[in-house]
């Protein structure tokens, strides 16, 4: 077992694109009220390796480990009251420590909500329902819970941002946090996503969020016009400049995607600039070609040496 602060996963926006199929038709979501507090962590402290024991229960604030000196506002004397004999073993629990930021949260401040249970052994965070039934346990507050059940819509979830069951006015809430805790992405990892309220996003102005799940304007753009006839003969042009042998094949891939990748946004505005998106961003366009070029190459390349 490592020595080291095991941190919270980083919450993705839902919108980015490593968020796409994270919540679709068919998943059993949960939707948290996002807190606006400290994050803020706990374990059995016996739990840890010899070099690192600890007689009694660990604290830690989002980076640090804490102690009398550095508390959190007061989460490491909090913590040293809970019974460690009570905690499951190689288990992390995860929640938020509501000290003043800009949510007023009133009689509620001073609190920690529980909102994650990390199992060490597993190597995974737990579905909800040992959450809540742990907390049950334990005698903790959960972060309020706005919704659970089938994802219904990405306006749905929309619908929910900004609402509060504990802060001062209803409406004032930070945003949600949305898990399927049975999602995993192309490396194996579970992901969960968020959605914040307007005065809550980090960049502004900013854009507002958009269904991962849905197709942009510049993906469909690059579907649309950028055909295998079009790189068919963007790769001959490759072979008229000697980029490539006139003999190319799957071993030239690397090089054509490479130079193709520029060309093909070239000629696609060039050509056909008057049915670019309105309001257009160009790193979406680029990304878009990125994804489906490859196939296209792999289509001119099988349809030639099948001649």
């Amino acid at each position: 077992m490592s020595v080291e602060q095991r941190k919270y996963t980083d919450i993705i926006r839902l919108g980015h694109r490593d968020s796409a199929g994270v919540v679709v038709e068919g998943s059993y979501i949960t939707v948290f009220e996002k807190l606006d507090g400290a994050n803020a962590s706990f374990r059995d402290g016996s739990g840890l390796p010899v070099d690192a024991f600890v007689e009694g229960v660990v604290a830690y604030s989002r980076n640090t480990r804490l102690s009398p000196e550095n508390n959190l506002r007061g989460f490491y004397e909090w913590t040293q009251q809970l019974d460690r004999t009570n905690l499951l073993p190689d288990t992390i629990y995860y929640g938020e420590w509501l000290v003043k930021h800009k949510v007023d949260y009133g009689q509620h401040a001073g609190t920690f909500y529980l909102f994650d249970i990390y199992n060490e052994e597993d190597g995974c965070y737990a579905p909800t329902d040992f959450v809540i039934a742990e907390a049950a346990r334990l005698g903790l507050a959960v972060a309020p819970i706005l919704y659970a059940g089938p994802y219904v819509s990405f306006e749905h979830l929309t619908s929910l941002v900004g609402r509060s069951a504990i802060a001062s006015a209803a409406d004032g809430g930070e945003g949600i946090v949305v898990k399927n805790v049975n999602f995993r992405d192309r490396f194996g990892r579970q992901t969960f996503v968020k959605l914040v309220s307007d005065s809550f996003r980090e960049m502004q102005p900013q854009k507002a969020p958009r269904d991962p799940n849905t197709e942009t304007p510049e993906t469909t753009f690059v579907k649309t016009y950028l055909t295998q006839g079009r790189v068919d003969k963007l790769t001959h042009k490759l072979v008229d400049e000697t980029v490539i042998p006139e003999a190319f094949g799957l071993e030239d891939m690397g090089v054509i995607l490479r130079e193709l990748g520029p060309r093909a946004y070239d000629d696609l505005l060039k050509e056909e600039a008057a049915e670019l998106p309105v309001s257009h961003e160009e790193k979406a366009i680029r990304r878009a070609i990125g994804k489906i070029l490859p196939m296209l190459v792999k289509a001119v390349i099988s349809e030639k040496e099948a001649v």
